[in-house]
């Protein structure tokens, strides 16, 4: 395994979000200081994009690889979305109907997006027309994480209510609740996997990482971390899931045995956010202080 940690830059705010970009040759990742490019693997910085939200929290691009949505707000007043032409960083349209902040969305399809919001609400949008389609109301406290199924049409939230939420995406009913763990739940994700059925991890405050199928609407198995678990993300073959915690860590966690394997690499505080790069051979990691740092799996 190689390490190289590619940014420590004191006083910077903490690194919120990561993602590769669809052709893998360089990586987004957001903070309060806006949207940041880096060059990939060496981590060189390449451009910063400007935004129209003071505080971001996360970003995701579209399916065909030409847009990047970019979450945030300003807290217990607006959340808002903004469409960014990709590579160039233009804003096209601004996606604006939560009351608080939006942490956390998801790319339905090429012109339906799902915003998670602290005003305990998700709301999904056409991104062509700027229209909100559904309102998802049930959580009863803020919204911290969403992810879809594509083959049976339903959403995944979770957030600040220790609870995940299913939801039918195309009439915004909620088909069943989930409702094991015992602190907020910050980070869900689905297993990129075709065999059997559809697995999701979540993620939270109580350091659990648990396997759910949501189908059936039942927890299949449980493990403990070491350390607060902040963000989640599967490996591209839906073999393992690996997280960042509190410790500035990653574990790996298997899904059927839930053996969890620590990462010896760490940064220096907590980390917020993981993203898998598109070889699946590494890992990136965000935490305090505009730390990233660049892991190579085993």
């Amino acid at each position: 395994m190689t390490i190289s940690v590619a940014l420590d830059c004191g006083a910077e705010p903490p690194i919120t979000s990561i993602e590769f970009a669809p052709d893998g040759s360089s990586v987004a990742t957001c903070s309060q200081s806006g949207v940041a490019v880096y060059g990939w693997p060496d981590l060189k910085p390449l451009t910063t994009i400007q935004t129209s939200s003071p505080n971001l929290h996360d970003l995701a691009f579209s399916p065909s690889g030409d847009r990047l949505a970019v979450a945030g707000g300003t807290p217990a007043e607006n959340g808002t979305v903004e469409i960014l032409s990709w590579p160039d960083g233009k804003s096209l349209r601004v996606l604006d109907g939560h009351f608080d902040s939006v942490m956390d969305i998801d790319w339905l399809d090429e012109t339906r997006l799902a915003s998670a919001g602290l005003d305990h609400n998700v709301l999904i949008w056409n991104t062509s027309t700027g229209a909100r389609t559904e309102t998802l109301k049930g959580h009863s406290r803020g919204v911290l994480a969403v992810d879809h199924l594509a083959a049976s049409g339903l959403l995944v939230s979770a957030g600040i209510d220790q609870s995940l939420r299913v939801w039918e995406t195309e009439t915004g009913s909620l088909v069943r609740s989930l409702a094991i763990h015992v602190q907020p739940v910050g980070s869900v994700a689905v297993r990129p996997s075709d065999a059997g059925l559809p697995m999701i991890a979540s993620a939270s405050d109580d350091a659990t990482v648990r396997f759910w199928q949501p189908t059936i609407g039942r927890m299949v198995r449980f493990t403990r971390l070491p350390s607060k678990p902040r963000q989640l993300r599967w490996l591209r073959d839906g073999s393992l899931v690996a997280t960042c915690c509190d410790d500035g860590r990653v574990y790996l966690v298997n899904p059927e045995t839930v053996e969890v394997t620590a990462i010896d690499a760490a940064i220096n505080g907590p980390a917020y956010a993981i993203a898998i790069a598109k070889s699946g051979g590494s890992v990136l990691v965000g935490g305090v202080d505009g730390q990233l740092m660049r892991i190579d799996l085993p």
